[in-house]
């Protein structure tokens, strides 16, 4: 997609979009949202009084190779939509009914092509300096984009002022195949999806400021295999000093893949493509499906006991690679302290989510024995009406909470007066937290964590705190969450 435009070709887009109404407002033109970045000057535009710019380029990569820098152009490039995400095997969960109206994906354009991110903020070439929160996307590390979900959109958590980008990545077999043994260009193959994001990091380092933000105070926050983005950075040198807090919700990662076995299945599927050691560059060229296709095959060979990956491609087996380069450390290891300590993080789940728990306590745990006192834990209690109460507080809730974006979540979480009430509060709570590390509000104070007492607080209607051995956790144990009587089955080949 080429979408660069000439200074004359961008006085074109003069009053391109502009209206108003009492509730709502547009601007589109060639003047009014113009930042200039490292590379060259981007034009977004303004809804409702947010400046919003999408698909900005933050790198370039060629395929299992370590991300570059993007190049630069002349004269003006748009930034209004959001850019191509990571290729991925097709959605099955689109074959449930009940899933597509609960979600509402939008699965874009996917190419190798997927660094792009996405801002949005209150004011540009203002010289304040807003605290700025980076959202990592979840899908594991086989799906999903920053445009994924509708209430992923960073304008109600940009109106609180802070600044909100998200990004897309490499993924699956493309983000974290490990065929090092192929060549020293391939040498972080098996991790190249997290330096995409540490590259990411390194562009809001660098351009941020100019969107209004603070380069010096950035949080990254994610759910699910956005949460073990999260555990990632926090144990990668290259990403130390781009970010210094950290909100992990629903995805507490504390081990990565061992080396010896990523490159096991990485030379098999190499082999099944027909590949070798002269001939392996040539899976560069070979087009995704073909590759999607090799990797299930072997994955599901060698794992045959587990439908997952027959239900959703091979991959939802890759992810972190233990390479003792990138990723030095094991997460468990007190030399993480030597890159992360004094990040203070919040960390937690679903009340559905109980078998995540232990994550939870674990991840907290390795946090506070490498010397940081600064851990907040969450569980959230607010179930979903929808079907008959039975998604209930199932895998990512939270969500659109979090992003103040009731409206655009609507269809997960419902939409009634207590819904926006919570989700005021509770984006309150991560804004604070994301502006000095503090998540208390002026009628909240959230109780530090430590491993004797466990005081974790409980977003609901009526929010609380609760420690170890109260009842909650007992109740919380013993919940068994109904499926609904009409959801569809999984529809497998």
């Amino acid at each position: 997609m080429n979408k660069i435009l000439s200074i004359a070709a961008a006085g074109l887009m003069v009053a391109a979009c502009c209206c108003g109404t009492e509730e709502h407002s547009l601007i589109c033109d060639s003047t009014s949202a113009l930042v200039k970045t490292t590379y060259g000057t981007v034009s977004g535009y303004i809804e409702d009084g947010i400046y919003t710019f999408k698909g900005i380029q933050y790198a370039k990569a060629n395929r299992f190779e370590a991300p570059q820098d993007p190049d630069s152009w002349e004269g003006v490039q748009t930034a209004l939509y959001y850019g191509a995400q990571c290729h991925q095997a097709p959605r099955k969960t689109w074959e449930d009914d009940c899933e597509a109206f609960l979600y509402q994906w939008d699965d874009g354009t996917q190419s190798d092509d997927c660094q792009f991110l996405n801002v949005w903020t209150k004011g540009i070439n203002d010289g304040k300096k807003r605290p700025v929160m980076v959202w990592l996307h979840g899908g594991g590390y086989a799906m999903g984009a920053g445009s994924e979900l509708p209430f992923y959109d960073g304008t109600n958590l940009a109106k609180k002022d802070v600044v909100l980008v998200n990004l897309n990545h490499r993924l699956n077999v493309l983000g974290f195949m490990d065929i090092s043994d192929f060549g020293e260009k391939y040498k972080y193959s098996g991790n190249v999806g997290l330096l995409d994001i540490v590259k990411a990091l390194e562009w809001v380092n660098k351009n941020i400021e100019a969107f209004g933000g603070d380069p010096d105070n950035v949080t990254i926050f994610g759910q699910s295999g956005g949460g073990g983005k999260v555990n990632s950075m926090l144990v990668a040198p290259s990403a130390k000093g781009l970010f210094n807090k950290g909100i992990i919700e629903s995805g507490s990662m504390i081990n990565f893949m061992e080396q010896d076995r990523a490159k096991e299945m990485a030379n098999a599927i190499v082999a099944r493509l027909g590949l070798n050691e002269k001939t392996i560059d040539k899976i560069q060229e070979i087009p995704y499906s073909e590759l999607l296709a090799a990797a299930t095959e072997v994955v599901c060979e060698k794992n045959p006991e587990n439908f997952f990956y027959r239900i959703y491609g091979a991959g939802m087996w890759f992810g972190p690679v233990f390479d003792g380069d990138f990723i030095p450390y094991q997460p468990t290891d007190p030399r993480v302290a030597e890159i992360s300590k004094g990040i203070p993080t919040i960390i937690g789940c679903n009340y559905a989510e109980y078998g995540m728990l232990n994550g939870v306590y674990k991840n907290a745990d390795i946090r506070y024995e490498l010397g940081d006192t600064k851990q907040y834990l969450y569980v959230f209690a607010k179930p979903s009406p929808h079907m008959d109460d039975t998604f209930a507080t199932n895998h990512c809730v939270e969500m659109p909470f979090v992003f103040n974006n009731i409206w655009l979540g609507r269809f997960m979480v419902g939409c009634d007066k207590s819904c926006y009430e919570m989700a005021d509060f509770m984006s309150d709570v991560w804004v604070s937290f994301a502006k000095d590390g503090v998540p208390n509000t002026k009628k909240f104070s959230w109780e530090v964590y430590n491993p004797e007492t466990k005081p974790v607080v409980v977003f609901n209607d009526k929010t609380t705190t609760v420690h170890d051995g109260d009842q909650f956790w007992e109740d919380m144990k013993n919940y068994k969450r109904d499926t609904w009587v009409y959801r569809q089955p999984y529809k497998m080949n």
